[in-house]
């Protein structure tokens, strides 16, 4: 009988929680997981869980033809994507140019991102569970705490990205600090320097990934598969389930 109205459970997991007769009415659930869950006696009233892309202003293939342009133009024309806290499960979005978009809490179920342009895309808290991220160009994206559960991420790039502007320069690295990756498709990835701090891999295919100066700090990598990942210059410092003998500086697995 919790009264939860009005609370904010952003990216929160329930799975398997009783919450049987509570009251989450006018609570923001935006990427929130429910799995094995029973919510017939939860009081959901106006609670607030994602925007259909049936409601946006334009329609999706506006919206990417107009982010393009926006792209292009270097935001001089068209308009920036946002999708923020927007329902696109099992969209096709494959192939597009979406760097430095904004799917923020968005719910990306099964959505196919196969080879599309992310560079410096703002991920954080989405939910990408057994999304196609195959040979997609993440670099610099921000992915932190987002859920990527047996996502398909087979030879994305998720490195650096070195960027020269007028306000800022340098390189900017992917983020996927406490980012769920349990059972992902991460073979042959690229993953240098990026920020996998916390992360969870259990289970994750990193066969071949490239991982030289990656910060692995506190993550979860039991069960994973690192055949052939090069991970040199690691940071390994509390890091869970590596091979034995992995605790020196240089190494790529056999």
């Amino acid at each position: 009988d919790a009264n939860l109205s009005g609370a904010i459970f952003h990216g929160a997991v329930f799975n398997n929680t009783n919450l049987s007769n509570a009251d989450l009415s006018g609570a923001d659930l935006v990427g929130a997981i429910f799995d094995n869950m029973d919510l017939t006696k939860v009081n959901l009233d106006v609670a607030y869980l994602a925007k259909r892309i049936e409601d946006m202003d334009v329609s999706l293939q506006e919206a990417i033809l107009m982010h393009a342009r926006w792209v292009d133009s270097n935001g001089s024309e068209g308009q920036r994507a946002v999708f923020s806290k927007t329902d696109l499960t099992d969209k096709d979005l494959s192939g597009v140019n979406l760097a430095a978009s904004d799917f923020s809490f968005a719910i990306l179920q099964r959505t196919d991102f196969s080879r599309s342009e992310l560079l410096m895309a703002d991920l954080s808290f989405a939910d990408l569970r057994k999304a196609n991220l195959a040979r997609s160009d993440l670099r610099g994206a921000k992915l932190s705490r987002a859920n990527l559960a047996e996502a398909n991420m087979v030879g994305a790039l998720l490195g650096e990205i070195v960027i020269s502007t007028k306000a800022q320069g340098g390189k900017v690295r992917a983020n996927l600090d406490h980012a769920i990756l349990r059972d992902a498709q991460m073979n042959g990835a690229d993953l240098r320097n990026a920020d996998l701090e916390s992360a969870d891999l259990r289970g994750a295919d990193l066969r071949d990934a490239d991982m030289r100066g990656a910060s692995l700090l506190d993550a979860d990598l039991t069960n994973a598969d690192l055949r052939g990942a090069n991970l040199s210059g690691a940071d390994k410092r509390g890091a869970v389930g590596l091979p034995n003998g992995m605790a020196r500086e240089d190494d790529v697995i056999d």
